[in-house]
């Protein structure tokens, strides 16, 4: 036998909806896991915000230099290498490839760390 879904209060589906309708991402992925995930008006306008900047070509040229603060592993990989990785974020960026943009970030992650395991040794 199967279960019946449970009920909803009728106000908690209307706030859903009215939720739902300032902002919506369809999934979200936390530590390999994804979800369902209802996200507000301003984290979606910074979302917006952060990836015109990422594809803008004058902000270009400064990405390089920020990718450590914002991932604090970036810092073991050299001026080369994080302007390749910035380059490669925001080939990833551009083509709107969430996917994309989740492998970059983990080769690089898996690149920096390799870079400062030799650093230690």
């Amino acid at each position: 036998m199967s279960k019946s879904a449970r009920e909803l209060p009728a106000d908690t589906l209307v706030s859903a909806v009215d939720s739902a309708r300032r902002g919506v991402v369809t999934h979200i992925t936390i530590k390999g896991e994804c979800a369902a995930a209802i996200v507000s008006e301003s984290t979606l306008a910074m979302s917006q915000l952060l990836a015109v900047l990422l594809t803008s070509e004058m902000a270009a040229s400064a990405l390089p230099a920020v990718l450590p603060t914002a991932f604090s592993w970036a810092s073991s990989l050299s001026d080369d290498r994080l302007k390749a990785f910035a380059g490669e974020l925001r080939e990833a960026v551009i083509a709107e490839s969430p996917e994309w943009i989740e492998r970059v970030l983990n080769d690089w992650q898996a690149v920096a760390e390799v870079r400062a395991g030799e650093r230690s040794t």
